[in-house]
């Protein structure tokens, strides 16, 4: 197994300055970013998606090329925002002071290459891991940005420049999961197989880890197919009629299969209620399963990993319930795809599942609570019925 990223230290204050230019100042600096020959030169020179932000992080002129990318939820004309206000970030709104003062933000790259560009001269890179909602989807992104300190007009400004990672970043992560799975996968079916050529296990033990080990190669292969469909935009939701607890019952039987699993207990509840609702089988069960083996994971043997289904209103909702804390200073970025607390880059998609398919795609809201007193639970509140066109359900209940 990896070694485990280090932990990074809890950000218990707002990461950076929360003051912003006076009406005046503003309007000043954003006539220096119009009038000033240096600014048009690097907007037009400098090709893609360049910002240029006073010293106070606030965005003072933009590329076409970032205007473009930023669309119409934004207009292209820049009057004081700062950069995770324009591009949507979820954890913009959470600080005192907006983009760059939530506790999130102490993690955040593109913040800390800014502050390290307005310490001292030379420019400064870093990468971005933008969490975003962008009409009503959840997205993440990836930027790779160079902020660099100028003076325009005796104005100190930053010229910021985002190159988009996303789809390497994307491809990496993904090569690694499943070479990583499947190895894995290949590996005990290679063991099994030489036991029971060599006559060293029980031939019926054999067949039974075999059929188990082949089953689980098959799941990874759908399981990453469906999320390179998913982050494209081309997997389409098949509702059907499902029942709570035979979601839980399918679950826990997956998970005794899994490695592990071995001596942690698992306890299903179901609350009363109605038993049955309409979502897409497959993705919900990903959903939770993933939930499931995450708190699997971070549970010590012995210990009991508790999965419930019931309802919020008309809502259903199933929750994964386990006895570890996430730390404070990580839990900002758990959904993340990048970022995994288990492993160097390229591990840790499960979140990351949960989040895409849990609200792009069943239309539901995915979050989680942790705490000393409360350990961990994960949750996913679907909707009351997920709809889609032309869709015919199964009879999964």
């Amino acid at each position: 197994m990896s070694e485990p990223l280090p932990v990074p230290p809890a950000v218990d204050t707002p990461p950076a300055p929360d003051r912003r230019a006076t009406p005046e100042q503003l309007q000043r600096e954003l006539e220096v970013a119009r009038e000033s020959p240096l600014v048009g030169f690097l907007l037009e020179s400098l090709h893609g998606r360049v910002a240029l932000l006073n010293d106070r992080r606030q965005i003072l002129a933009a590329s076409p090329g970032l205007v473009e990318a930023l669309g119409p939820r934004w207009g292209g004309a820049p009057s004081g925002e700062r950069p995770g206000e324009v591009f949507g970030c979820v954890h913009a709104p959470e600080g005192p002071g907006g983009c760059g003062t939530s506790p999130a933000c102490g993690h955040c790259g593109l913040l800390l290459t800014l502050l390290g560009a307005l310490d001292g001269p030379g420019p400064r890179e870093g990468e971005c891991h933008l969490s975003m909602r962008r009409e009503g989807r959840w997205e993440a992104v990836e930027y790779h940005v160079t902020a660099t300190r100028l003076l325009a007009g005796g104005h100190p400004l930053l010229a910021v420049v985002f190159r988009d990672i996303s789809a390497e970043r994307r491809r990496e992560v993904l090569e690694r999961l499943f070479f990583h799975d499947v190895a894995n996968i290949l590996q005990g079916l290679q063991g099994w197989s030489e036991g029971l050529s060599e006559g060293t296990v029980h031939a019926e033990d054999a067949a039974r880890r075999i059929l188990q080990l082949s089953e689980r190669l098959g799941q990874e292969v759908h399981s990453h197919r469906r999320l390179l469909q998913a982050e494209r935009g081309r997997l389409a939701v098949a509702p059907s009629v499902l029942q709570g607890g035979l979601v839980l019952q399918e679950v826990q039987d997956l998970l005794e299969r899994h490695p592990s699993a071995g001596g942690r207990r698992l306890a299903l509840l179901h609350a009363p209620g109605p038993a049955s609702f309409v979502s897409d089988p497959d993705l919900l069960l990903r959903v939770v399963y993933n939930m499931a083996l995450n708190a699997v994971e971070a549970s010590g043997p012995e210990e009991t990993v508790r999965l419930s289904f019931g309802w919020q209103g008309n809502r259903p909702r199933f929750a994964v319930h386990n006895p570890a804390v996430i730390p404070a200073a990580i839990q900002k970025r758990i959904f993340q795809r990048s970022f995994s607390t288990k492993a160097p880059r390229g591990r840790g998609l499960g979140t990351y599942a949960m989040k895409l398919f849990g609200e792009n795609l069943l239309q539901g809201r995915v979050g989680f609570e942790s705490g000393p007193a409360m350990g961990t639970t994960f949750w996913i509140l679907l909707p009351p019925r997920l709809e889609a066109p032309g869709a015919a359900g199964h009879g999964r209940a």
